[in-house]
C-alpha cells in the first residue's frame, strides 16, 4: 500500500479515506535510496489562491497534478501560476530547482509577492498540468543543505565559528565561517564529529513556529511573525526555506575539500552525500594511476613525487645552462660575419632565450631578428645601432604575423600566430634600418 506523505498540519486532521487519490504518495524505496511518488489528483481546481509549497512540508513529492490559477505572456515566454507546486526557487545559498510542466521543461521559477511563477517556452494548455521534478537535483542540494546545517553547529560547539554566508555550487558547497583559519587536526576533528552525528540517523523534523524564545534557534531569524523551523533531533534549530532530508543518515558523507581565506575569515569548501562519493571515486582513481606510475604504496606517493619534481627542476636547471652555453657560440658564430641583419629561426626554446640571442648580438652593435615556430611562437627583433626607433614598425610587423607584442626603440618583441609572411616582416626591417 502507498504511503501518504504530510500535509499541512491544519489539513491533515481532516483528511477522510475518500481523499487518498487527491495527495502525493510516495511508494517505498530500496535501502539507501529515495521512495518513487505518484501523481495523484488535486482537490478544488482554479481560483487564485496563493500557491501551496508542497516542497515546503515534503521535499521527496516527485510528481503531482495542479490546477493553472493564473497565466501571462511576457518577452515571449510563458508564466504560469498553480494551485500548488513542487517546485522551490532559488533562495537562501540554494539553487532553483529543475523539472517540467507537462513534459515543458522549467526555464525559469520567478518569485512575486511570495508567490511563485513558472516561466516556459510554450503555453502548457489549459485545464490540469502535470509537475515532474528533477529528483536527482533535488535530493542532492537537499543532502548538501541537511549538511551545511550540521556542519553549521558543529562549527559553533567545537571552534565557535559561526556561519556567516553559504551557497550550493555546481561541484561543491561552501560556507564562510567567522575565524581566520582551521588547520589540519582541527578540520580532521570537525569531519569526525559530524561524521559521528551522520551515523546517529538523527531525525530531521520540520515545524513552523511564531514564539522564538521558545526555540533554540543557531541564529536570529530574519523576519517576525510565523517562521519555518528545521530542526536536526537534539542537535540544531534554524530558521530555513529550503528543502532537507528525513534524517541525518541521508547526508551519507560529509568532507571538507579545501579552504581558502576571505577577508579576515576562511571559507570552507565541503562535499556530501553522493558528491562526497564522486570526490572520492575521482581522488581513488587518481592515486590509483601515480600508484602505478611511481610503483610505491600509497603513503609514499607525496615524498616520490616531491623528489621527482626536485629531479625535474634540477634537469631543466642544467638544460638552461646547456642552452644559454650553445648560444653564446652560435652568437660568436654571427659575429665572425660581416652580414648587415643576422635572421636566425630556432626551435624549442622559451622566449627568454631568443630574447638572450638577440640581445647579445644587439650588445655587439648588430642587428637581429630571431623567431621560433614551436613550442610557442615567437619574435625578438633588435638594432643595435642607428637612429631607427623598432616601435614604429611594431604595429605593422604583428599584424603581419596574426599576434601581439611591443617594446621599446631598440628591441620589440611578442607572439605571432602565423610565419608564413615572415618574408614580408624581414624587408620591413631592413627598409626601417635603412633610414
Amino acid at each position: 500500500m502507498p504511503i501518504r506523505l504530510k500535509k499541512k498540519a491544519a489539513e491533515s486532521a481532516n483528511l477522510e479515506k475518500s481523499d487518498e487519490k487527491n495527495i502525493c504518495y510516495i511508494l517505498p524505496g530500496g535501502a539507501g535510496r529515495p521512495g518513487k511518488t505518484g501523481c495523484g489528483k488535486k482537490n478544488n481546481p482554479g481560483g487564485n489562491e496563493m500557491t501551496e509549497k508542497i516542497f515546503q512540508h515534503d521535499s521527496y513529492c516527485r510528481e503531482i497534478t495542479a490546477g493553472i490559477t493564473g497565466k501571462e505572456q511576457r518577452d515571449g515566454r510563458f508564466r504560469i501560476r498553480l494551485q500548488r507546486t513542487i517546485f522551490c526557487p532559488e533562495g537562501g545559498g540554494q539553487p532553483a530547482d529543475h523539472g517540467s510542466l507537462n513534459g515543458l521543461p522549467l526555464l525559469e521559477l520567478a518569485v512575486e509577492d511570495d508567490d511563485i511563477i513558472h516561466v516556459l517556452e510554450r503555453d502548457p494548455g489549459q485545464g490540469e498540468v502535470c509537475l515532474q521534478l528533477d529528483f536527482p537535483r533535488r535530493y542532492d542540494h537537499m543532502q548538501q543543505h541537511t549538511a551545511q546545517h550540521l556542519l553549521s553547529q558543529v562549527l559553533i560547539r567545537l571552534f565557535a565559528a559561526p556561519t556567516l554566508s553559504f551557497a550550493i555550487g555546481p561541484e561543491h558547497s561552501s560556507i564562510e565561517i567567522g575565524r581566520p583559519q582551521l588547520n589540519e587536526e582541527e578540520i580532521v576533528a570537525l569531519e569526525d564529529e559530524c561524521a559521528r552525528l551522520v551515523f546517529a540517523n538523527l531525525p530531521v523534523r520540520i515545524f513552523a513556529s511564531d514564539d522564538v524564545s521558545a526555540l533554540h534557534l543557531r541564529k536570529p531569524p530574519k523576519v517576525k511573525g510565523m517562521i519555518r523551523v528545521v530542526e536536526i533531533d537534539g542537535i540544531d534549530q534554524s530558521a530555513c526555506g529550503g528543502t532537507h532530508l528525513k534524517s541525518s543518515a541521508e547526508i551519507g558523507l560529509l568532507k571538507i575539500v579545501r579552504t581558502e581565506r576571505v577577508r579576515a575569515n576562511i571559507r570552507l569548501y565541503y562535499a556530501a552525500g553522493y558528491r562526497a562519493l564522486r570526490d572520492h571515486q575521482l581522488k581513488h582513481q587518481v592515486v590509483q594511476r601515480l600508484q602505478r606510475l611511481v610503483n610505491q604504496p600509497m603513503a609514499a606517493i607525496p615524498l616520490q613525487v616531491e623528489t621527482l619534481l626536485k629531479e625535474k627542476d634540477e634537469l631543466r636547471r642544467s638544460l638552461k645552462k646547456a642552452q644559454r652555453r650553445e648560444l653564446e657560440n652560435v652568437i660568436a658564430g654571427e659575429l665572425a660575419n660581416d652580414s648587415p641583419l643576422i635572421i636566425r629561426e630556432f626551435s624549442g626554446l622559451d622566449p627568454s632565450e631568443l630574447r638572450f640571442f638577440v640581445s647579445g648580438l644587439l650588445n655587439a652593435g648588430r642587428q637581429a631578428l630571431a623567431y621560433q615556430q614551436a613550442p610557442q611562437k615567437y619574435i625578438v627583433i633588435g638594432r643595435g645601432r642607428g637612429t631607427s626607433d623598432l616601435r614604429l614598425i611594431s604595429s605593422r610587423v604583428f599584424s603581419l604575423l596574426g599576434g601581439k607584442g611591443g617594446g621599446s626603440e631598440n628591441l620589440i618583441e611578442g607572439r605571432g600566430e602565423d610565419f608564413s609572411r615572415i618574408a614580408e616582416v624581414v624587408e620591413l626591417l631592413r627598409t626601417s634600418l635603412a633610414e
